[in-house]
């Protein structure tokens, strides 16, 4: 249920909030569910993207914060991640 919760609410948080409200929700729903990040990133650059910005930003480091998530839920022990 927080699963769920929170990776809707930082979809919502793309549209409604600012953006370090949307990456701090992100961030925090990454350890939950690792690849939110990138989907968020993704989502807020079909949303947001123009031709004239050239690269897209937020999905480069939605990819980022995507790999560190793997890289921060390797290291954990598996009894500290509830399933």
């Amino acid at each position: 249920m927080t699963r769920a919760t929170l990776t809707l609410l930082s979809f919502v948080s793309v549209i409604f909030f600012p953006w370090p409200l949307t990456m701090f929700l992100a961030v925090a729903s990454s350890f939950l569910e690792p690849f939110v990040p990138l989907a968020i990133g993704i989502f807020a650059d079909t949303l947001y993207y123009t031709p004239q910005a050239g690269v897209p930003f937020f999905t480069i480091y939605g990819a980022l914060f995507t790999i560190f998530a793997f890289f921060v839920r390797s290291r954990l022990s598996t009894g500290s991640i509830g399933k």
